[in-house]
């Protein structure tokens, strides 16, 4: 395309106007053209003379054949113009000549023609950068405890370097070598100059210069070279563009994803995970990803892919979408699914469901049967899925944790007692008491229950090195009697139930005593903690 870079921002991004789109081609304009220097008027006495040799009179030198009143009031209102300002650059100084050109040969009945007006714009130039100076914008920017005398060396190289084009015109990049180059010039064991006030200098000088007036490179200039595609891309990048509303968006959100997961498949595990909005070409949109598995899922063949855009179901063309595209890129293997290969859609007894919610989906086809392939929604739906299959990673690492945990429990549970009896015939002394040994070696929260004539009596051994807080409920087959307050009873068809919630601290003890008739039954539950960690012994 060849129309400009401003109608194409504004025609392809909606949230782009007429005044962004200023900002992003002054932004572009910077990075392409640089920024140009601006310079103050310094009067100079000329060598070997007395004479003052003045703006006015360079001016005046520079012009013939205009009639010497015309050409002294031109030279004097351009000279006058440069003097009030603190600094001119060169497009600035183009458009003063041309407007006092514009205003003396109106007043004086003269055409001053462009090369009248070039020869002006050159011999002006030339008194502005010959006196040009930097020490006020370097001061400014450096800290007390540089001397005079560096922070005057970096100013006047760095001035210097301005010179090595006629518009004294630098990117960011090259003014931060200006300063890098004069800085490393002075640099001794004496004098210092880091890092920080270099960069300082560098902003302070990037600050006072000017972004130029040129037109910017069209569309098809851009789409042909990489790096001014890549000076456009940086300059809408910096530039500060109004965030698109989000609350035209309907998500499902995380806890309905959850709960339609539950609703549809009786599974182990469930996870879901909603973005923060994000936008693509000036659309909002909000991606979202749940994940089942384990349970009644077939474990046989790939996982099922769920794909919804505005909460309506995507069901042809999987292989042609964007959604398949990035499970297929994501490492299954380190969330603990099978992938063969290394690629490719996973395996294993699980569902992926993916949500995008736009104001304006992007689908490949006008079937609007399969997302297509943009970057930075991609790239929001794979951060999706991996909130949600951290998820389902710890859920898999603890479930091994346990496994393991059972098999040395069971393993344990087999070989205690008959170590107790082998110590014992070996000995020849009683069979040692192994009650709570296992809970010990397995850092176990223990429950015991001990009952001595009509008293009954629960114990809570912590092992673990962390608080415990377990639901123990006591089944009782007859009515209790002197609960203490921090139980309660409840009496449900002839059982009661015993109901104590103790807070139990790593390494402590907790103790609950009641009264039964002696010929009371008793069943116990412990819920609150995991039973790999339990150990109950009643």
């Amino acid at each position: 395309r060849s129309y400009s870079v401003s109608g194409f921002l504004q025609e392809e991004f909606t949230r782009v106007g007429a005044k962004t789109a200023d900002k992003i081609l002054n932004n572009f304009r910077d990075r392409h053209f640089g920024r140009e220097m601006g310079w103050g008027v310094v009067e100079r006495e000329s060598e070997g003379e007395g004479e003052s040799v003045d703006l006015d009179a360079a001016i005046e030198d520079a012009i013939a054949n205009k009639g010497a009143e015309a050409t002294a009031a031109f030279a004097e209102r351009v000279g006058d113009t440069l003097r009030n300002r603190e600094r001119t650059t060169h497009f600035e100084l183009e458009d003063i000549v041309d407007t006092v050109a514009d205003d003396i040969g109106e007043e004086h009945g003269v055409a001053f023609g462009d090369t009248v007006r070039e020869n002006a714009v050159e011999a002006a130039w030339a008194v502005l950068t010959e006196g040009r100076d930097l020490y006020d914008v370097v001061d400014g920017a450096t800290s007390t405890q540089k001397d005079d005398a560096t922070v005057r060396g970096i100013a006047d190289r760095v001035a210097e370097k301005f010179g090595s084009n006629d518009r004294h015109r630098a990117t960011k990049g090259q003014v931060r070598e200006y300063v890098e180059r004069s800085a490393d010039v002075l640099v001794s064991e004496d004098v210092t100059f880091g890092d920080t006030a270099r960069e300082n200098v560098t902003d302070a000088l990037w600050a006072v210069m000017r972004t130029v007036p040129d037109d910017a490179p069209k569309v098809s200039e851009a789409a042909d070279d990489r790096d001014v595609a890549s000076e456009l891309l940086e300059a809408m990048r910096e530039a500060d563009i109004l965030a698109p509303p989000t609350n035209c968006l309907s998500p499902i959100t995380a806890e309905l994803v959850e709960a339609g997961l539950r609703k549809e498949y009786d599974a182990d595990f469930y996870a879901a995970a909603t973005r923060d909005a994000e936008v693509h070409g000036g659309d909002p949109f909000i991606v979202e990803a749940g994940i089942a598995y384990g349970g009644e899922l077939s474990a046989e063949g790939s996982v099922d892919l769920l794909r919804f855009a505005n909460r309506v179901p995507l069901v042809y063309q999987r292989g042609a979408c964007a959604t398949t595209d990035v499970v297929k890129r994501i490492g299954w293997r380190n969330y603990g699914l099978d992938q063969p290969g290394g690629s490719g859609m996973p395996s294993g007894p699980a569902v992926i469901m993916v949500h995008v919610a736009s104001t304006n989906v992007p689908f490949t086809s006008e079937s609007k049967d399969a997302l297509a392939n943009i970057p930075e929604i991609e790239d929001e739906i794979e951060l999706a899925i991996r909130e949600a299959a951290r998820e389902l990673k710890s859920y898999l690492n603890k479930r091994r944790s346990m496994q393991k945990r059972r098999e040395k429990q069971d393993v344990l549970g087999r070989i205690l007692p008959e170590m107790a009896d082998k110590l014992s015939e070996v000995t020849g002394r009683e069979r040692p008491n192994i009650d709570g040994a296992l809970a010990r070696i397995m850092n176990n929260l223990s429950v015991d229950r001990e009952v001595e004539d009509d008293t009954v009596t629960l114990v809570v051994e912590n092992h673990s090195d962390r608080s415990e807080t377990p639901d123990i409920t006591d089944i009782v087959s007859v009515e209790p009697t002197e609960v203490p307050e921090a139980a309660t009873v409840v009496d449900l068809d002839g059982e009661w139930f015993v109901k104590w919630n103790p807070s139990v601290s790593a390494g402590d003890t907790a103790e609950l005593s009641y009264t039964v008739a002696s010929d009371a039954s008793f069943d116990i539950n412990v819920d609150g903690v995991e039973a790999e960690k339990l150990t109950v012994n009643t």
